[in-house]
């Protein structure tokens, strides 16, 4: 049994969406963009699309409550069906708190005018404070790279039924 369309679409966007900030996000971070005048423009698209992938994210669960799921392959170990579980659970908690630190830190920040969302600035939640702003950076970083690790598992697991355990592909369901 297939996902249901609506889900398969929100699923590659918001994965094309996340692939890109983290490339980008791995990217602009030695520049600083109250110095480095093309690094603005780096920062501009992450904290939009970040804005806009925490959007899509609430749609994904709204969406997710309309639906039936199908099951994992009754076949598939039980220690395979607790990883995913594991591993999804975690994916999509860190697609909230990630751009929510994300937020926060930009509010934090004492050069920030507001946080981007392509033609308009979304208020700052916070005032401008450098310990908030340091601990909402290294939070933001290191769950990105929780986040990649995950995404790793994610992706390994998927193509490691697809392409050596097919009676459990279940990639088949997602595309």
């Amino acid at each position: 049994m297939k996902y249901p369309f609506s889900i398969r679409i929100f699923h590659w966007v918001s994965a094309a969406l996340i692939l890109g900030l983290l490339i980008l996000g791995i990217y602009m971070t030695p520049y600083d963009e109250s110095n480095m005048p093309f690094a603005d423009g780096l920062y501009f698209w992450h904290k939009s699309f970040g804005v806009l992938m925490f959007l899509i994210v609430i749609f994904r669960f709204y969406n997710r409550k309309k639906h039936t799921l199908p099951e994992l392959p009754s076949t598939l170990p039980k220690h395979e069906k607790f990883a995913a579980h594991v591993v999804h659970k975690g994916l999509y908690l860190l697609m909230i708190i990630i751009p929510l630190i994300g937020y926060i830190q930009s509010s934090s920040y004492e050069y920030s005018g507001g946080v981007p969302f392509f033609i308009m600035y979304l208020p700052e939640i916070i005032t401008k404070d450098a310990t908030v702003f340091a601990v909402s950076n290294f939070l933001h970083r290191w769950l990105s790279y929780l986040f990649i690790l995950l995404l790793t598992c994610h992706i390994l697991g998927a193509l490691k039924h697809r392409f050596f355990d097919k009676e459990n592909d279940v990639l088949n369901r997602i595309i």
